[in-house]
């Protein structure tokens, strides 16, 4: 091997490790170290749901710290992801935010419960008119449902005494009777409401007769069609309640900034559905989730490292047109051996009349050296001079080729010519 031909494949090899080196260190340094997953208040499913959450993509990511933070409510949480104070974020889906924000996936469905006291004669949505009501934090998403649904029934903000309590404190402030009803959003089961209904003095109230068709709870969805008719079944608290309870559900989603990292997205769906059966043993409400689901459910785009996630099983290009491309590489392969065919042809014609200009050169040289007199010299010098001519001429017609042949040949005829003159110059030849 030949000094440089050691020094390209030295240089080769130190730019196959930059290459992967800088691979290496753009993997490293591509996403953030630290995600924050808004969730919810104590009480609700969203704080708990996020710590499961946490724990285990904390396990599947390396070199990422995963924690679930507290937050008011979904329009909190949205201006947290806005001001990059979160990641990531548990939010309902008739919570819209900036275009900024993109979906993971949808998680569960959430059910609005209203709760009240036996004690405050509130058979029917319309008589929450004149008393207390918790209607949630200010701009949370419980605020938002518990508009809609009041409106829905003709009850403004002057008809109730409003109250924007967190859960915790709602909660308190129904216990002590501070306030007659409070709405509560969370998942079928939510602690909050698990431990009110627990109590004698307290029951849902029903927002609508379930399964009848033009009921009260079908128009609610006229002006929110993010929202779902469904039906708190008999006992799903325990004793409470004692007959199915008409109500709406949102669905909870797991949303991202549009700027997190791709792969990284990727990884944390990855470890969402991998680990679905572990979850949902940790948090029941994840039993119901699935990479199947209908894309209305959602006020986002679909995050490109989830739709990656998603889209796994789908055939790859080659696969899908794996026909076409055996037909182009075919095609391919004829026309480059039809090239080559050429290539070859040319070449060999060209080798050709190298040697015919070759075997013309030398007549010509020997006509030179039996010349007899300087006539017959000065035609043989004459014919070398056409011969060489000649040669340029097909040169630039690309009938030669200027290989080593080429070169060969016309300092051959130089040579020849030469020779020639040299012969006149001392006079060696008679007129």
């Amino acid at each position: 091997m030949t000094a440089s031909a050691k020094l390209r494949i030295s240089l080769l090899v130190v730019l196959v490790a930059l290459v992967v080196l800088a691979l290496w260190l753009a993997n490293r340094t591509s996403g953030p170290s630290e995600v924050r997953i808004a969730t919810g208040q104590k009480g609700g499913t969203f704080l708990p749901l996020g710590q499961t959450l946490a724990a285990g993509f904390a396990s599947d990511v390396p070199g990422v710290d995963f924690s679930a933070i507290e937050s008011p409510g979904g329009t909190a949480s949205i201006e947290m992801l806005e001001s990059g104070a979160a990641e990531l974020a548990l939010l309902s889906n008739h919570v819209h935010g900036a275009s900024s924000l993109q979906l993971v996936t949808p998680l569960y469905e959430e059910t609005l419960h209203v709760v009240v006291r036996r004690d405050a004669g509130i058979d029917s949505p319309l008589q929450l008119a004149g008393h207390e009501v918790s209607v949630g934090p200010a701009g949370s998403g419980t605020e938002s449902i518990a508009d809609a649904v009041l409106a829905h029934f003709g009850i403004s903000a002057d008809d109730f005494g409003r109250r924007n309590m967190a859960l915790v404190h709602a909660v308190t402030a129904l216990e002590e009777g501070r306030i007659d009803a409070a709405f509560i959003v969370g998942g079928m089961r939510t602690p909050a409401v698990d431990s009110l209904l627990s109590r004698d003095d307290m029951r849902l109230l029903s927002l609508g007769e379930p399964g009848r068709v033009g009921s009260a709870l079908e128009g609610i969805r006229l002006d929110a069609p993010f929202f779902t008719v469904t039906a708190i079944p008999e006992h799903a608290y325990g004793r409470q309640p004692e007959a199915p309870i008409g109500t709406i559900s949102v669905h909870a989603l797991l949303v991202a900034r549009s700027d997190i990292d791709e792969d990284l997205v990727f990884a944390i769906t990855e470890s969402l559905f991998s680990h679905k059966v572990e979850l949902a043993a940790q948090e029941r409400l994840l039993s119901h989730l699935s990479e199947r689901y209908d894309e209305a459910l959602s006020p986002y785009p679909l995050h490109p490292g989830a739709d990656r996630y998603f889209r796994r099983d789908e055939p790859t290009f080659v696969q899908r047109y794996s026909d076409q491309i055996s037909l182009a590489i075919t095609v391919g392969a004829l026309l480059w051996s039809a090239v080559t065919a050429f290539r070859a042809a040319r070449r060999e014609r060209q080798r050709s009349r190298i040697e015919t200009h070759f075997e013309s050169a030398r007549r010509l040289a020997r006509a030179a050296t039996e010349a007899q007199t300087s006539a017959e010299m000065a035609e043989a010098r004459a014919a070398l001079v056409d011969a060489r001519d000649r040669a340029l001429r097909e040169l630039e017609a690309e009938q030669l080729d200027a290989n080593e042949g080429f070169v060969i040949l016309q300092r051959w005829l130089d040579t020849a010519i030469e020779e020639i003159d040299r012969r006149a110059d001392r006079g060696m030849l008679p007129a």
